[in-house]
């Protein structure tokens, strides 16, 4: 088969053109393709395959995506085999020659060693076929979606370089003549591009044509001036030396490749000349001073992130060691800044840092961040910055470095900052800014200038009066201007200077009937970031389907905004309007009815939607004051995950200002009922201050099973942040509570949690006990789901005690039950742990497939506690298989779906997985820092045996660097944290007796 990304995207076959059945189809194929060979995992198509909300069918629609395709290629006498499904996700293997990308390259190649070796034969031949590489102007396939735009920015850029390469080469091999008419069709293409002209000046130089070289020079050094009000650079300067002297020498060497991650700038920018000429000449005038740092600060929706992104662009053959990216949310409505920490996470992967080699502190990732930088010439845009102690440790530290840093506050303590204070556009921007956005031709230059200066010339409120112009061919610009002026005179806290933003909202508004007036200031009542047709319905007390019309009349008018269909939002200026109005012109009654439905909507969705996944002894029946309401449907399990998903933070939100504004009804509820939702996503830790809230509430109204439910869900909040003493306390209070209550289910669900407490203490005993109580209470409830999920913790404590027989009896058992009530849940967890079962008595075969179905399945219903285990368990199988490449690749992914989800279990055991897997290969040093990592996060978490298997993972080390004695003393240490009848006891005893004899941690093959 023959695939073609350059260009419109296309699949050949000897029988003809593949025929891709849609946008889904042609995105995995562009993505499968750009990482050609190579495992791309099911988050990440599913990632690029939706460019609005991922919906929670998505998994599901991945796998037809993949089966479809595969169609596609039999269909055209191709090979449906080439994408082969693996465990860690999806590869389509082919020779690097079928695809154009990887033929482009290596003609560039071929050619730069032709020329090398000299021969005018070999140098033909080299260049013989590249006239397709010369007809790429774009990657078509890819620009068209926004979640992989930054790979497609990428390639256009090296094509750019390639095609500068190839000139520069053709220029040397006296082929002026048939270079010089594609050179000029792409200097008008990329007029600011200085490499490209510098060379049509060289190439029209060697013709004979200095005049017209002179003229080439002219029009960049005036269209840098009047544009950038920027002096030509270097190179340019150079070239126009060459051609005044009438001499050819070489090109200049090309640009070096690097690290890309800036996002795709806007289409519409203007203006900023002045600013951008500022930065330019600043960044420019000391080359070789230490790390630049230009901090651009200004109001919300003035444009900075914009200005940013066209710096770096500019300035982007500056810095050919790299262009990194960070939003720092410092002001993203719905999302806490982000930490340091967490961005220094981001930044390393940028630069390619494998996840086991990130530190886990601060102090550490700055030290290798700054490592990383050191001595390179990169370019890092900190866009939306709370502080500047937030950017402090972001800066890279290197002397030939650039940061640019963008606020709403003004950034006075940055140590060396240089600031940019964005004020609104000029007169003569503003108006281009208009006229490029309403589209429309107009006699009248003098109502445009109107328009603007009654827009404050702010960017957001030109782009919303400019796009109802657009939208309303009625309108004439005096139209638009006589709107404008008749709200003027409102002034509120939207307001640059003495001209008013809110004006421009407001006309918006007041142009509405009643009807879409009423919803749009209710919409200051909704605490969360956006919302759907069904919240609004319930906030207005309208038709779900007339509550769409009014918000897509909203749209129409830029009030608000659709990220993705179904999903509407309201800019942050636009928010504090609708705030301001709801306040101004609804009665505190109106207001608090309002709210009173939304939150009764937000109760019964939580309700309805968390009882697929719920178990009958953890299901209780909120008492919602409006009953039942118009809520989004659920086929299934997935789709009511994907629900809640989308609703996580409102749902946050509402539960916060129910208890803010004393709410009991919901203050308690909310969060409790949530719980089946929130412990599948393992979302509780950061519901930990609600679910306090939650419990004063219900001791107010001394509701046992609010308490009693309340005091569970704190416990086992407290048990994922590694306080298990806490937690057990917690758990016998809500006990006794429950048994007091007569709560039969409360008393089983809660002792259950017990057992997993006991269990991840290694305290074997009292964890079966309580499952066998548990079991027993499910029994008599007759909640068969309930009995299936204690019967799968029995058999874990079995095969963690030696007795392999009995475990796989209730393993299977469990499955039969999982599978008959449709538990996906616990079918997950159940086949994860029969795999893992049949590994240790290496059944090799039997226990893949467990762990891939353990695995797909997960993945398919979201379970990321069960995709990190059947992930950890397949790494260490792969590597007792000798199989290290699979063994690492599973283990970073577990790292990764176990730091991700806060589930410190799986995260330890794929850091000590990790360990052994390095250990095989020989990197010791490696191994050792990662069963170090083990080892902390255990000992912060409390997890008895992930500490006792990183002191094995040492002991390995040590015996195998000469010294046995500290072996024997770690696998002692190891024998002194597990559990006398433990089975993993074995490993450690097996050296202690022969130290040279393989176990299971450490054989391979």
């Amino acid at each position: 088969m023959d695939f073609r990304i350059l260009g419109p995207l296309e699949a050949r076959t000897g029988a003809g053109i593949v025929r891709l059945g849609g946008r889904r189809q042609q995105r995995l194929l562009a993505m499968l393709l750009m990482h050609l060979n190579e495992v791309v995992t099911p988050d990440r198509l599913v990632d690029g395959l939706w460019d609005e909300a991922v919906p929670s069918t998505a998994q599901a629609q991945l796998h037809n995506a993949v089966w479809a395709l595969r169609r596609a290629f039999i269909a055209a006498g191709g090979d449906g085999d080439s994408i082969a499904t693996e465990p860690a996700g999806y590869r389509l293997i082919a020779p690097e020659s079928s695809l154009d990308l990887h033929r482009f390259s290596a003609e560039i190649q071929a050619a730069e060693r032709a020329e090398a070796s000299g021969g005018p034969e070999k140098k033909g031949a080299a260049l013989s076929d590249d006239a397709a590489i010369w007809r790429v102007n774009t990657v078509a396939i890819l620009q068209a979606f926004d979640p992989i735009n930054a790979a497609a920015a990428g390639l256009d850029e090296q094509h750019l370089v390639a095609v500068e390469r190839l000139g520069a080469l053709r220029l040397r091999l006296g082929q002026a003549d048939e270079l010089v008419a594609q050179l000029i069709g792409l200097v008008g293409e990329h007029p600011f591009r200085e490499p490209l002209r510098a060379l049509l000046m060289l190439t029209l130089t060697a013709l004979g044509r200095q005049t017209e070289a002179l003229t080439v020079y002219e029009e960049g050094r005036r269209l840098l001036a009047d544009e950038l009000g920027l002096d030509p650079g270097e190179q340019l300067r150079e070239a126009h030396a060459q051609v005044l002297r009438g001499a050819v020498p070489e090109p200049p060497p090309p640009p070096r490749s690097r690290s890309r991650h800036l996002p795709a700038g806007t289409s519409d920018f203007v203006g900023r000349s002045a600013d951008i000429g500022q930065v330019l000449t600043d960044v420019r005038r000391h080359p070789a001073a230490p790390l630049v740092i230009t901090a651009i600060d200004g109001m919300g929706g003035v444009g900075k992130t914009a200005l940013a992104v066209r710096l770096a662009e500019l300035l982007a053959d500056d810095y050919p060691d790299g262009l990194y990216f960070i939003d720092l949310h410092g002001y993203t409505v719905g999302k806490q800044p982000r930490t340091a920490e967490a961005a220094l996470d981001v930044l390393l992967r940028q630069a390619g840092t494998p996840v086991e080699l990130i530190p886990p502190g601060l102090a550490e990732r700055v030290e290798r961040w700054r490592a990383t930088a050191a001595g390179k010439r990169i370019l890092v845009v900190l866009d939306n910055a709370a502080e500047a102690a937030q950017v402090r440790p972001l800066l890279p530290g290197t002397t030939e470095g650039l940061a640019l840093v963008t606020s709403r506050r003004r950034l006075t303590t940055l140590d060396g900052g240089r600031p940019v204070s964005l004020d609104v556009l000029s007169s003569a921007d503003a108006v281009a800014l208009f006229r490029r956005i309403a589209d429309r031709a107009t006699d009248d230059p003098a109502g445009v200038d109107d328009v603007v200066e009654l827009c404050g010339r702010l960017p957001l409120a030109i782009r919303i009066a400019a796009s109802r112009l657009r939208h309303r061919p009625a309108w004439t610009v005096a139209d638009l201007a006589e709107r404008l002026r008749e709200t003027r005179r409102r002034m509120h806290t939207l307001a640059v200077d003495d001209l008013s933003v809110y004006a421009t909202l407001r006309l918006s508004y007041e142009s509405l009937p009643e009807l879409q007036r009423r919803t749009f200031r209710l919409l200051g009542v909704h605490p969360g970031q956006d919302f759907d047709r069904y919240a609004v319905a319930a906030l207005t007390g309208l038709p779900v389907d007339e509550t769409e019309q009014q918000l897509e009349s909203l749209c129409d008018c830029n009030l608000l905004m659709q990220p993705a269909a179904g999903r509407y939002q309201l800019h942050d200026l636009v928010r504090d309007c609708a705030e301001q109005l709801v306040e101004a012109e609804e009665t505190e009654a109106g207001r608090h009815d309002a709210a009173a439905r939304l939150f009764d909507y937000y109760l019964y969705l939580a309700h309805l939607h968390c009882d697929p996944m719920a178990r009958k002894i953890s299901r209780f029946e909120p008492d919602i004051p409006s009953g039942p309401v118009p809520v989004p449907p659920a086929l299934d399990e997935v789709e009511a995950i994907g629900l809640l998903e989308a609703e996580h933070h409102n749902l946050m939100a509402v539960a916060g200002q129910a208890q803010a504004s004393g709410r009991p009804a919901h203050s308690w509820q909310l969060p409790c009922v949530l719980r089946p939702f929130l412990e599948r996503m393992n979302l509780r830790a950061a519901w930990l201050h609600l679910f306090e809230g939650a419990l004063a509430t219900a001791r107010q109204l001394d509701d046992p099973r609010g308490q009693s439910t309340a005091l569970a869900n704190i416990a086992v909040i407290r048990r994922e942040l590694g306080r298990l003493t806490e937690a057990i306390e917690l758990l016998q209070q809500a006990l006794l509570i429950s048994r007091a209550a007569g709560d039969q289910a409360g008393e089983a669900y809660q002792t259950s949690d017990l057992g997993i407490t006991y269990l991840r203490l290694a305290r074997y005993r009292e964890a079966r006990e309580c499952f066998r109580t548990a079991h027993d209470l499910a029994e008599a409830l007759g909640s068969l789901r309930d009995v299936g999920v204690l019967i799968n913790n029995l058999g874990f404590v079995a095969a963690d005690l030696g007795e392999h027989s009995e475990a796989l009896d209730r393993f299977e058992r469990a499955l039969a039950i999982n599978r008959a009530t449709g538990f996906r849940q616990g079918e997950a967890l159940s086949l994860a742990n029969i795999g893992r079962l049949h590994g240790r008595f290496h059944r090799y075969a039997r226990a893949t497939s467990h762990l891939t179905e353990a695995l797909t399945l997960s993945r398919e219903i979201g379970y990321r506690f069960g995709e990190g285990w059947a992930l950890a368990w397949l790494a260490a199988l792969h590597r007792r298989q000798g199989d290290l490449p699979a063994a690492l690749e599973l283990g970073r992914l577990a790292l990764d779906v176990g730091a991700a989800a806060g589930v410190a279990d799986v995260e330890c055991d794929a850091l000590n997985c990790l360990g052994e897997t390095y250990q095989a290969l020989g990197d010791l040093e490696m191994a050792a820092n990662l069963h170090k990592r083990a080892e902390s996060l255990a000992t912060d978490h409390d997890l008895t045996l992930e500490i006792a298997r990183a002191a094995e993972g040492q002991a390995h080390i040590a015996l195998r660097l000469g010294h046995p004695s500290e072996a024997r003393r770690l696998w002692e240490r190891a024998l002194t944290q597990y559990p006398e009848t433990l089975a993993d006891q074995a490993h450690a005893r097996t050296h202690l007796e022969t130290p040279d004899s393989p176990c299971e941690r450490c054989a391979v093959g």
